[in-house]
This record gives C-alpha cells, sequence and structure tokens, in this order.
C-alpha cells in the first residue's frame, strides 16, 4: 500500500510541474551596451535585468548569443524561445509575448565626418549607393517601408562599422545608445562618424515565443516590475549608462 501511494503522489509531482521548471531557451545578439560579447564574457545592460529575473523567478537556463536573423527566427516558430532586446513594434506586437521595457533606443544614420556628401534629409539619404544594416533587422525593415533599396545587410553590426570606416557602404543604419560601444569591439575610433538622421525613437523588450505559458510570462513580468519597484532595474542602467 506504502509503495502505491508513493507511486501516485510521484505522479502528481511530475505531471503537475510549476511553468517554471519548463525549459526555456534565453537568447540573444550582440547588441552592444545593452548585451554583447567582451573577452569571451557576456555582460550589458539587458544581461544584468535578465539574470536578476532569472534568479527570483528559478530559470537557471544560460543566455546564449546568436545571429539576429537565426535567433528571431527559432523564437517566431519554436517553443519556450526567449529573446532580449528585441524592439517593440506594432507589426511585432501579436507575433510574441512582451516582458519589460529593458531600454529606450534611438535609431539613426550615421557618416564619415569626411564624407563627399551632404544628408539634410531621408531624401538625400536614398541618394547614397550603400547603406548598411543588419540582417532581419528592425532598421532594415523600416526603411525599406520608406521606399529605401540602397540597403546592404550583414549578420553582425561590428562589420558595418569597419565597412563605413573603410568607406565601403555610405551609411550605417544603427542607433544610440549603442554605436561607440560597436566601434570599440570592431576597433574603429566612433569620432570618425557623425550622426546625419534619425529615424525613430523606440522601446527594447524581453519577447517570447507565442508557444511559451502565459505563466512564465507573467513570472517574469512580475519579477521585472517589483525589479523596477525596489530600484533595481535604474541601479543597473545607471552602471551602464543607460538613460
Amino acid at each position: 500500500m506504502k509503495k502505491i501511494l508513493l507511486l501516485i503522489v510521484s505522479l502528481c509531482f511530475f505531471g503537475a510541474q510549476s511553468p517554471a521548471a519548463e525549459q526555456l531557451t534565453i537568447l540573444t545578439e550582440n547588441l552592444p551596451p545593452l548585451n554583447y560579447v567582451e573577452n569571451g564574457e557576456l555582460v550589458g545592460s539587458s544581461v544584468e535585468i535578465v539574470e536578476e529575473i532569472q534568479k527570483r523567478t528559478g530559470s537557471l537556463e544560460p543566455i546564449q548569443v546568436y545571429p539576429w536573423a537565426r535567433a528571431y527566427k527559432m523564437a517566431l516558430e519554436e517553443e519556450n524561445i526567449v529573446l532580449l532586446g528585441m524592439t517593440y513594434t506594432d507589426d511585432r506586437s501579436q507575433l510574441f509575448k512582451w516582458v519589460g521595457p529593458l531600454a529606450t533606443k534611438r535609431d539613426i544614420l550615421l557618416a564619415r565626418r569626411d564624407a563627399p556628401f551632404s544628408i539634410t534629409s531621408l531624401e538625400d539619404a536614398k541618394k547614397v549607393e550603400r547603406i548598411g544594416t543588419l540582417r532581419d533587422d528592425v532598421r532594415g525593415k523600416l526603411l525599406e517601408k520608406m521606399g529605401f533599396t540602397n540597403l546592404e545587410p550583414v549578420s553582425d553590426e561590428q562589420k558595418n562599422a569597419q565597412k563605413l570606416a573603410l568607406g565601403r557602404i555610405d551609411l550605417w543604419a544603427y542607433k544610440k545608445p549603442g554605436f561607440r560601444t560597436v566601434c570599440k569591439l570592431a576597433e574603429v575610433d566612433p569620432e570618425l562618424f557623425v550622426e546625419v538622421a534619425h529615424l525613430k525613437e523606440s522601446e527594447l523588450k524581453i519577447a517570447f515565443s507565442k508557444k511559451t505559458s502565459d505563466a512564465i510570462v507573467s513570472r517574469w513580468q512580475k519579477a521585472f516590475a517589483d525589479m523596477v519597484q525596489d530600484g533595481t532595474v535604474q541601479r543597473i542602467k545607471d552602471k551602464w549608462n543607460i538613460d
């Protein structure tokens, strides 16, 4: 009889695990200064915020760095995928479940200070030969909607910093905060560049695949809200000089 009771208890326990016990796959990209690899270590304000959420929710999974296009595809198609640092847009609002925001960013166009052309409007930017973007990134999609046909996507923003420094592209679509950190990682002097156009201001959030349990997302959102309330989020942002 005791063995039967133990078996019943075991079945109940394993058959009714809490949502927190579900295995998550947590992904990000190199997006300085919010989340990026430096000297072999994943660092940044968003990384520290997410790691604190994990502590508070009992999530032990490591944060993995993937190319953006691959991580985005996984978040769209698979279950229990967490992708941190995604730009929240109207188009994406119903594609994922959301927690945050982690930060506010301003998308811009950068040119070399010694560029042989002048950019006074977005129409001027349409006339240059090449604009560096990140493959499947929100800035490239935004420019396409605006009618730009001169985009040259790459898999890593450091490549865009290097290409602009070498004159292989005319403009670089990136963001503030972040471009100075990318330049540092790419061993490029950020003073070579100047902002020539503003594109859009938006929020960066934690995106969960639609197949992720609502209970998990709620736990993460509550932990994040508690961190905002107790000042943890602001302390982390201040440490990394994030507005």
